[in-house]
């Protein structure tokens, strides 16, 4: 399958891209490469003239444009922090655990004698056009007083300086006299939103233009220094990523070591390869390879997204500018010097979102591409799924702590040692401080884990308990004997007795009655219908859970048998590739599929310790289908006080929605099923929201907190309520100080001072361990907290949620609730396409 990332590059330099237009005497801000059309979508071969646009297919990026500036979100500021902090809450830090000494991933930045900044609105006389920016910028930048010392967006200016003169005559290339007025209108002080706006366009102007770092998407990379991994067929692009907000200790540069992933092969090279390896002869399947991956056009390191392939337009085709019509392949030689090779290849579509910078309308523009001189970037599912590929991206991207420290340390040196960027930082009254910032931290005790007859500690290293498997713990187990139905072919019939009898030997010591003496079926091919024809048939009222054995992991039959037993035949299923049961690893992996088998049917495998009672937790989760226009959220809630069975719904939203609408009717009926199987309604319900990012967070909270609320103020009395919104892609990183050396702090460490907000209820927790690299913290940001709990509390509950997720003997990023919602999304949205059947609804058949 094609890989999915996330990334947008910076516009090149030099020559208009077809489709841009160039009406006139200069040329536009900077390329695109790609011509912007509004040419059908078509799936012949025809030919003609791609459709005119006169306007350029991309935004482009303007370096000092403030109204266009990629951290401006729809709704709102990236850099504006909105105050989401519960009224009733007033300290937001907890006290359990020993205190541990850390460093962070932050620079503090200091403005000295905090001088305010000062802004001013600019007119031209004679009047200039509103959105003519550039010549706007290009007459501002004359006056000799502002040189390098302003920041001007077309409209508005700002200055480190309040200025005496306010009135300045410039010359234009023409020769006319053009008078510029500058007002003065606010004083921007070091507390506001503006000023944190302004200081992160400053860094990105040092990383562009005194680092040599080309910007993608919102990250820094250094193309130049690109690692090479040839036999791989990859580039790692290493780089940063960094953003600078307000915290509770101040103004703070975030910082992170990136690296960007290349491959080396172009577009047209791995649409020949789908081809000649049968994979993708047709279009359809072309497209379904392609869509929703990342490419990036080295010529201007420009990444886009492929959202359709074109197959009735190819290189020679014209596409009509305003200075005349050009072909694609003579548009290439002329501004790139680049030879297109292929003359039939098809075009890759783009649809590209663009903002004006005047007047801040969104619209959407479509960009043609030539797979030929674009590459593709991430990594694939294959690759994903190759040992030796991941462990040798692993040597570069993977750095441990003191590498990482000595990394961060060197992005601020290269600031220190570039003239030109101290001289801008002086000029604003900015300085970074020269070491990075310490916080204080504590980490909870170890948990001990509840099984059948007692308890497990967890490893107090890894918070892991694998060993747990050697000991009777299921807490539950379903009765599965001989109740089961293996599907396999005539071929696999020996790896379904190993099964069978592997299963009869580690199913009984751990607690779980399954027998070897279950049904199996052979089929003559394996085809997915003749394995749904084989459970149609064979499955009785006395089967509890079907098992394919397959040959490969081929999407299109793993989604055929899980439609089957999931919609039209409801069972839990078990899809098991058969090369997983080679003598070495049948062991282990049969174990953990019998593990899971209890837990589909309604097993509880172990649990944790959670004094409270009468409680729900809510798990939900989206997932977005590249190939679909339609989202997915996954809705799971515990039934019981140890966390071990659970109610699932899922729901549809159009236009890959991130936030879910029909929450009031999930809630209530997980509401209703919880007290079904209680006899009362919960007394307390505490969910966590994963999948949702900064600027999404207010629509969270009007929308989502508001459609629970709504279902719960329907009870006889409304429970008490917690809504939390757990984030695990986030930039911050913990080092943990022992004597001289960093390490990563161990599971269970938290975080709620300095790099926490004012304005929100935030901590940052460390759930797990991790073998290789620096650990990556789970960021909680909590929206609601209508109950008596005390911060400590939700902080241990987090910690402990992370325990019960039954796929993985340790802990786990987020709590098992949120992983649970997740698994579901994924299932439904990638593999069924539609909704399950109510009869799995309260079964992990998702696992």
């Amino acid at each position: 399958m094609a890989s999915r990332g996330r990334a947008r590059g910076r516009a090149g330099r030099g020559a208009p891209a077809p489709g841009s237009g160039n009406s006139g005497g200069g040329a536009p801000a900077g390329p695109v490469g790609a011509a912007a059309t509004s040419a059908p979508r078509g799936r012949g071969r025809g030919r003609g003239a791609a459709a005119v646009a006169d306007d350029p297919p991309t935004e482009q990026l303007a370096g000092m444009n403030i109204q266009a500036t990629p951290g401006i979100r729809e709704r709102g500021n990236r850099y504006t922090q909105p105050v989401f902090k519960p009224e009733n809450v007033n300290d937001t830090r907890g006290i359990t655990g020993q205190k541990i000494d850390l460093l962070s991933n932050y620079f503090e930045i200091k403005v000295r004698n905090n001088r305010p900044l000062y802004q001013y609105h600019v007119d031209f006389n004679p009047v200039i056009k509103a959105d003519s920016i550039k010549l706007r910028k290009a007459l501002v930048h004359r006056i000799e007083c502002l040189q390098n010392r302003h920041l001007f967006d077309g409209m508005i200016l700002y200055c480190p300086d309040k200025l005496n003169d306010t009135e300045f005559v410039v010359e234009r290339r023409e020769g006319d006299r053009v008078t510029i007025s500058l007002k003065l209108t606010q004083e921007v002080t070091t507390t506001s939103d503006q000023f944190i706006q302004l200081v992160n366009i400053i860094f990105n102007q040092i990383a562009n233009r005194h680092m040599g770092l080309d910007r993608i998407r919102r990250d820094y990379f250094n193309p130049g220094k690109a690692v090479v991994i040839s036999q791989h067929k990859v580039e790692l692009w290493p780089g940063y990523e960094f953003s600078i907000r307000k915290y509770s200790h101040g103004v703070l540069l975030g910082l992170d070591v990136k690296h960007k992933i290349v491959r080396t092969d172009t577009v047209l090279a791995a649409m020949n390869q789908m081809m000649s390896s049968g994979r993708g002869g047709q279009q359809e399947n072309i497209r379904r390879e392609l869509m929703g991956a990342i490419v990036i056009t080295k010529y201007n390191n420009k990444t886009y997204k492929i959202d359709d392939v074109i197959f009735n337009l190819c290189p020679r085709d014209v596409v009509q500018l305003r200075s005349g019509p050009i072909s694609y392949v003579d548009y290439y030689k002329n501004n790139y010097n680049l030879e297109i090779r292929d003359l039939n290849q098809p075009l890759l579509l783009s649809i590209v979102k663009t903002k004006d910078p005047g007047t801040g309308e969104r619209t959407e523009k479509q960009v043609h591409l030539v797979p030929e001189v674009c590459y593709m970037t991430g990594l694939t599912d294959q690759m994903r799924n190759n040992f030796r590929v991941m462990q040798d991206l692993a040597q570069y991207t993977k750095q441990d702590p003191e590498k990482k420290r000595r990394t961060l340390e060197e992005f601020r040196q290269t600031v220190e040692g570039s003239s030109e960027a101290t001289t801008l930082l002086q000029s604003w009254g900015l300085e970074v401080s020269p070491s990075i910032l310490e916080v204080d931290g504590r980490k909870l005790q170890p948990e001990q884990i509840l099984i059948k007859n007692g308890t497990f500690p967890c490893d107090a290293r890894k918070e892991s308990f694998d060993n747990i498997t050697r000991k009777n713990f299921v807490i539950q187990s379903v009765d599965i004997s001989n109740n089961y139905l293996i599907v396999c072919t005539s071929r696999d019939v020996t790896h379904s007795n190993t099964f069978k009898d592997t299963c009869a030997r580690v199913g009984p010591a751990c607690g779980i009655n399954i027998q070897a003496n279950g049904k199996v079926v052979s089929i003559n091919s394996d085809r997915a219908n003749d394995f749904i024809d084989a459970i149609r048939n064979n499955v009785t009222n006395d089967t509890k859970i079907v098992i394919c054995l397959v040959p490969n992991d081929r999407k299109d039959r793993y989604d055929a048998i899980k439609k089957h037993c999931c919609i039209e035949q409801p069972i839990p299923s078990q899809v098991l590739v058969t090369k997983n049961l080679q003598p070495k690893k049948a062991m282990s992996v049969v174990t953990k599929v019998v593990l899971q088998m209890n837990a589909k049917l309604g097993g509880e495998l172990w649990s944790i310790s959670i004094p409270m009672k009468g409680v729900m937790f809510v798990g939900i989760d989206t997932y977005h289908d590249s190939g679909s226009r339609k989202s997915v959220g996954g809705f799971v809630a515990s039934m019981n006080n140890a966390c071990t069975r659970y109610f699932s719904k899922t729901t549809w939203q159009e236009n890959k929605q991130e936030l879910i609408s029909q929450l009031q009717t999930c809630t209530r009926e997980a509401l209703q099923q919880y007290r079904k199987l209680n006899n009362a309604f919960p007394q307390r319900v505490i969910i966590f929201r994963d999948g949702v990012g900064d600027g999404q967070l207010l629509a969270v909270k009007e929308v989502e907190l508001e459609s629970i609320k709504k279902a719960l103020r329907e009870l006889p009395q409304m429970p008490n309520l917690v809504f939390t919104v757990v984030t695990k892609r986030i930039q911050q990183r913990f080092f943990l100080k022992q004597g001289n050396r960093l390490n990563n702090p161990g599971p269970g460490s938290i975080v709620d001072t300095k790099v926490t907000s004012d304005a929100l209820f935030d901590f940052f927790l460390v759930p797990q361990s991790v073998g290789q690299g620096t650990v990556t913290p789970t960021h909680y940001n909590v929206l609601a907290f209508e109950t008596n709990l005390q911060p400590d509390h939700l902080q241990q509950i987090a910690f402990k949620l992370c325990h019960v997720y039954f796929n993985w003997t340790g802990t786990i990023r987020v709590p098992a609730v949120c992983q649970y919602a997740h698994k579901l999304a994924f299932l439904v949205g990638n593999h069924l396409n539609k909704d399950p059947s109510p009869q799995l609804a309260n079964y992990l058949y998702y696992l």
